[in-house]
C-alpha cells in the first residue's frame, strides 16, 4: 500500500468557527476573499441585497391595488397554455343584458341568470 499524503490549509486560508457567534449567523464575501458575518435578522424579516451586500430588511406594508388601476388589453392575451390567475369576468344578469359598447375583444361576460359563458367576439 502506498503513502498518501494531504496538504492541510493554513489557518489564513480557512473560515474559522469564531466569525459565528450567533445560531442563524451567515457568512458571506464583504469584498474578494474576505469572509464577513452577517448576523441573524429578528422573525419576519427578509434578506435582501443592496449594492453587493446582504442585509435584512423589515416586510414592507402591503400596497392596495383596485381594478380601476389597471386597463382592458389592446390585443390577444396569450396564457401559453398556463392557468390563468385573479382572471376578471365581467357578469351580467342575462344574455339580453350583455354590453353593446366598451368591450375589448375577447373579453369574457358570465350571465348569471342562464349559467352561461360568452366571449366578445367582435368589438364595437
Amino acid at each position: 500500500m502506498a503513502v498518501t499524503w494531504k496538504k492541510l490549509a493554513y489557518e489564513t486560508d480557512v473560515i474559522t468557527k469564531a466569525l459565528l457567534t450567533t445560531k442563524g449567523d451567515i457568512i458571506y464575501a464583504s469584498s474578494a476573499s474576505t469572509p464577513a458575518r452577517l448576523g441573524i435578522g429578528t422573525n419576519t424579516q427578509l434578506l435582501n441585497v443592496a449594492t453587493d451586500v446582504p442585509a435584512w430588511i423589515n416586510i414592507p406594508a402591503p400596497v392596495a391595488h383596485t381594478l380601476n388601476s389597471h386597463s382592458v388589453p389592446s390585443g390577444a392575451v396569450d396564457f401559453d397554455l398556463q392557468q390563468a390567475t385573479d382572471l376578471v369576468v365581467m357578469t351580467v344578469t342575462n344574455q339580453a343584458a350583455l354590453p353593446s359598447s366598451g368591450v375589448a375583444l375577447g373579453q369574457l361576460c358570465w350571465a348569471t341568470g342562464e349559467l352561461t359563458l360568452h366571449v366578445c367576439s367582435v368589438a364595437a
